[in-house]
Order: structure tokens, then sequence, then C-alpha cells
């Protein structure tokens, strides 16, 4: 198998000799390194230019969101590569604020070829953190034992969160199994699988721009009967930009959104609305909607009362509505797994 490893890069140059160290110390050997810049103002794309100028397919001129940039680089692969080829190929999504284990591909690799049953795997993702030593110009990295990410668990509400976010890793998420979708952070599909998942040409919805795409992802590949596996031993470090657990008291859910920046707070809370809309069955609805309506219509709420931002980005969304209920009707014709097995994942 042939993996293209796809980065999608944003002002990112503070990052980028630790992600570039860590591909090149990889121990798989077939590995071709695509990154698109999503117009960056900083050194981001002359330090690639400089240390990896084989690997930058194209260049925004303006940040057209993480959908948008991924959306290009899955359309590029695709594009290189023969309809009989698909099979001998996946695709490395990743950030560009990480750093690989050495094995963490050919880890990845092993899980897909050993089943073939299995189209996306799911890596063990940690926090890595900066901490300044001394001098406020320099500064050590912190390969941390705390949890990042062990793929996407499905709460009562059919919200999507990280799966032991926040917690020390005392291995008790050691055990290789399926889990309802991965993170966006980081995952590898099958080439093919890539291909089956499109829904009007494009893997993520790109009027999301950003925030809760690999959530709208997750529960198309789930529905359709695409299996996601979290895989342990394959290991990477993560500097999230905001760093939220799991498990949270409403008190800690608003100082955490309090602290997010307000565009991406506003995105984050439409985004998960049109998730709903493009993915959630009757029975789904009728069974959740309580909680449904808790956390939604607080959400909302609190955005068009306080928070500029989200006012503006709720008000505009009805120009949304078209795209998203052609996107829904793709998504159930898709749909290959019964409601009642889907549900069989809600607080797993």
């Amino acid at each position: 198998m042939k993996i293209a490893i796809h980065i999608l890069t944003w002002n990112d140059r503070r990052y980028l000799p630790e992600l570039l160290a860590s591909l090149a110390a990889q121990d798989f050997p077939d590995v071709v390194v695509r990154i698109l810049d999503n117009g960056s103002t900083d050194d981001t794309v002359k330090y690639l230019q400089e240390h990896l100028p084989q690997a930058v397919v194209a260049r925004n001129v303006r940040n057209l969101g993480f959908a948008p940039g991924h959306n290009q680089l899955v359309r590029y692969t695709l594009e290189h590569l023969p309809e009989d080829q698909l099979d001998d190929w996946a695709i490395l999504i990743m950030n560009s604020d990480m750093m690989l284990d050495p094995k963490c591909v050919s880890t990845l690799v092993a899980a897909l070829e050993h089943d073939a049953s299995v189209n996306i795997v799911q890596p063990k993702i940690y926090r890595a953190f900066g901490e300044h030593i001394g001098d406020e110009t320099m500064e050590e990295t912190v390969r941390s034992d705390i949890l990042d990410s062990t793929g996407l668990r499905v709460t009562k509400g059919w919200r999507m969160v990280e799966r032991g976010a926040g917690e020390i890793d005392k291995g008790q998420f050691d055990a290789l199994r399926d889990v309802f979708g991965p993170s966006g952070a980081c995952a590898m599909f099958r080439a093919s699988t890539v291909r089956d998942l499109l829904v009007q040409g494009e893997l993520y919805d790109g009027d999301f721009f950003a925030y809760r795409e690999d959530c709208d992802l997750a529960w198309r590949a789930r529905g359709a009967g695409q299996r996601t596996a979290f895989i342990p031993a394959a290991k990477l470090w993560h500097y999230r930009g905001l760093y939220g657990a799991e498990k949270q008291t409403l008190w800690q859910r608003l100082t955490n959104r309090k602290r997010q920046r307000p565009f991406f707070a506003a995105l984050s809370t439409r985004n998960q609305l049109f998730v709903l809309l493009q993915n959630l069955t009757w029975s789904d609805l009728f069974l959740a909607l309580p909680w449904i309506l808790f956390n939604e219509t607080g959400r909302v709420l609190y955005g068009l009362l306080f928070e500029r931002e989200t006012r503006q980005v709720l008000l505009a969304s009805p120009k949304m509505l078209r795209g998203a209920f052609k996107r829904r009707a793709e998504a159930m014709a898709m749909r290959r797994e019964t409601p009642q097995k889907l549900r069989a994942y809600v607080n797993r």
C-alpha cells in the first residue's frame, strides 16, 4: 500500500520544523507528502519551499477554510490516481501542528492491510505543549501523556466529542476497537473509501469552512457502512489550539467557549445544526429530542444574545439550506446501516 499525506497549512511556520522532522523519521517508505497552503501571511511558504519544495502542490491567495482546503487536496490526489490503483492507496489527512511517532504511518497501514473490512483508521493522539525555558524566545516541546483524541464519541444529543480528551493515558484506551468516526485532526482513509464518500464532489462540506465538518463526515461514513477502527499503537502529538476535555461541567463549557475565537465559536454553533440536519433520521430526532433541545437551543440562544459573530453567522445561515438538503439526500442514499445500529454507538 502507498500513502498520500495531506497537510493544510495556514500561518504554521512555528510548527513546521517538528512536523517535517517527524515525517522524515517515518519507517514506512511509500509515502508522498502533499501540502496546500491556505493563504499564509507568515513565513510558512518560504520555509516549505526551502525544506520540502516537492510537497507543495498549491497555494491559495486567501484562507478558504479547513474543509475547502482539504477538498482541494482530495481532488488533486484522486485526479492523479488511476481508477485501478485506488485499492493500493490510502490518504492520511492530518493537521500541520503535529509530531508523529516514527512508527505511526506504518502501524496505521498495517491495520488497514490486516483487516479488509476496516475503511478508516484513527491513531492515538496526545497533546503537545510549548514551554518557555528561561528565555521568552526559547521554547521546549513537551510531548505529554494527556490524551487529545481516541476517535469521536456520540452523545445522547448527537453531538460528537473527542473520546478521552483531557484524560491522562493510563492504558484505559489501549483496546483496538471500532469508534463512531475519526477525529478531524488525523485519520487515514482508503482512497476508494474517500471516493465513495464524496457528496457534491466534496469529502468535507465546503460550506462549513471549519469546525464540525469531521462530525458530518463521520456520520456519513458510519451510515454508509464504512468502519473506523481506533489503533492505539499508532501515536502522535498535537498542539491543539483550544484544550477542552471530553467531560465538562456547564461552567467549564462556558469558560472554554469564551476562550475560543468568536468567529470559530460561531461556526461551531452553526455547523452543528447542519450536521444534525444532514444526517439525523426522524426516529433519531424523536428519541434524542430532549437532549437536542437542551443542548442546541441553549447554545443558539446564548450566541444570539451574547455573541455578535454568532448572531451574524446564524442569521446568514438560511442561504446554506438548499445545499444542505441536497447533501442530505445524497448522504441518505448512501445509508446502509439501520438507525438502530447507529444508535448503538451513542455514549459508547
